[in-house]
């Protein structure tokens, strides 16, 4: 049954799907990469931009808040618009990625390692003793990375969701109300690009994108791994996570506990939730360091010919599983490099003239003049 809106959640609701550009392609198929930070889902989300800009609408979210920060979108749920998009007909589809706990707490801890926790800037911290933030990710353990979005935020009633994941075809896909709900696991992410190809019927390759190993921090980043020993009663909470039994099956979580167990620590008494509520307010008072990454995806879905070209020259090497290296498709590189290429080419075309190679008007080298000046500067087959 489709959801009701009353008018002025319906003006809302418009106004953010403007807000989110999801009036100008036109496209019929929406898809929500509507995930928990930290899970892998800046990967996901550029895969697809790589491999499906010219056919769905992407949308990258994670919660309320950053609904407010991507369009000062307030007053609606992520779940609020997700119906409202199928409610106008579209085909939507919302994907969410489990992430093994421990690692993912390790990543959202360092992903604000900064300009949260140590209300400094990354490089400063970077220098900062590895015990000393070990210790402050140990008092904040139990309450950073919880959650899960498919079980406990996109409101599937009890008998749409799996009684446990799929962990044959490595996926489950559900349908609700008209709209299809896709969950993967960041350690099957080497598959995703099969998966992804069955689900949308085009090629897909996945690609890995924003990781804390490539960032500022990436020295503590490695110190850390490196050093740290989980306390034996913080792993006893991972093995009683529901969430951590639902995802990983008999025999993966003890291969995954028995990986944690060759690192085990003494007991940890971590910050209780009312510490915990004590900690975040005043980190968030002291707070006043900006964390906004500037080019945060490999492809940040700009949708201009001269991004289309780099987006097209990108997948041609994935597909043929060549190395990409440092290849982005971000919209002001790809125009500088377009306009680069095109001075290199009239200065080409000037020095032709100048060395007096043109021997007859309308003629070069025996060849049309007017046809070598196309070659010369078309770009990709486009002027």
């Amino acid at each position: 049954m489709d959801t009701e809106f009353t008018p002025e959640k319906y003006r809302k609701l418009v106004q953010a799907n403007e807000a989110l550009n999801l009036c100008k392609t036109g496209y019929k198929t929406i898809v929500f990469i509507y995930t928990p930070p930290k899970v892998g889902s800046t990967s996901l989300v550029s895969s697809l931009r790589l491999f499906c800009s010219n056919k769905f609408d992407i949308v990258h979210i994670h919660d309320e808040e950053m609904l407010k920060i991507l369009g000062s979108i307030e007053g609606i749920t992520v779940n609020e618009l997700i119906q409202f998009n199928k409610h106008i007909g579209k085909n939507v589809y919302v994907i969410d990625v489990y992430r093994s706990p421990i690692e993912r707490k390790i990543s959202a801890y360092f992903e604000k390692i900064g300009c949260y926790h140590f209300n400094n800037t990354d490089s400063s911290v970077n220098n900062y003793n590895v015990q000393k933030v070990i210790n402050r990710f140990n008092n904040i353990f139990p309450w950073i990375a919880t959650g899960d979005h498919f079980l406990d935020v996109y409101n599937l009633p009890p008998d749409v969701k799996p009684n446990s994941f799929d962990f044959q075809e490595k996926y489950m896909l559900v349908q609700h109300n008209g709209i299809h709900y896709l969950k993967l696991r960041l350690k099957d992410s080497q598959i995703w690009g099969s998966i992804l190809t069955k689900v949308f019927v085009t090629p897909i390759e996945s690609v890995r994108d924003y990781e804390s190993s490539n960032k500022p921090i990436r020295d503590l980043y490695h110190r850390f791994k490196s050093d740290y020993k989980i306390p034996s009663n913080l792993l006893q909470s991972i093995a009683e996570c529901p969430h951590f039994q639902y995802y990983y099956s008999a025999e993966e979580q003890t291969e995954y506990l028995q990986s944690w167990r060759m690192k085990i620590g003494p007991e940890w008494i971590s910050y209780s939730k009312e510490e915990y509520l004590l900690y975040e307010k005043i980190t968030m008072e002291n707070c006043h360091i900006d964390s906004i990454q500037k080019v945060h995806y490999l492809d940040e879905g700009c949708l201009c010919r001269v991004c289309q070209m780099k987006r097209k020259n990108l997948t041609s090497r994935l597909l043929s599983k060549q190395h990409i290296g440092e290849l982005r498709v971000i919209h002001e590189e790809a125009r500088n490099e377009m306009l680069q290429r095109k001075v290199v080419q009239v200065q080409k075309i000037n020095n032709m003239i100048k060395s007096s190679q043109l021997k007859k008007p309308g003629k070069f080298r025996g060849k049309n003049f007017n046809s070598e000046m196309n070659n010369i500067v078309t770009l990709n087959g486009k002027r």
